[in-house]
């Protein structure tokens, strides 16, 4: 009977951890994805002041959570997104517009993609 307990709260601590890391997924890649998008636009308008600021925003919060992220995501896309953070920090330095803009927006949708892959949705559980 105690291994039937032990079982049972076991498998209690697992969701409990499990529904953690979900929300912890959301909560870190929503705010990068966000300051993405909004450096890309700033940068189409020719805001380089704003577009800086959003850009090393994001890129500070990306390798802030670089080690919980680690703990639970695909190691591929994590390296895609670090590369194309990479690119848009030489587009930034070097103040082109397009290839910098197009390097955020394209980030942006990978950070998303990372924390929607941990969302709790009946597709993730197949």
């Amino acid at each position: 009977m105690k291994r039937c307990w032990f079982g049972a709260g076991l498998l209690i601590v697992l969701l409990i951890v499990s529904l953690g890391v979900t929300w912890g997924m959301d909560k870190i890649h929503e705010p990068i994805a966000a300051d993405l998008k909004q450096a890309a636009e700033c940068a189409e308008f020719g805001d380089w002041h704003n577009a800086e600021h959003f850009s090393r925003q994001a890129e500070e919060a990306w390798n802030k959570w670089e080690h919980f992220r680690a703990c639970f995501a695909d190691h591929t896309p994590t390296e895609e997104i670090g590369a194309e953070l990479a690119a848009m920090d030489t587009a930034r330095q070097e103040r082109e517009t397009g290839d910098f803009a197009a390097s955020c927006a394209r980030a942006a949708k990978m950070v998303q993609a990372v924390g929607d892959a941990h969302a709790l949705c009946w597709w993730n559980l197949l």
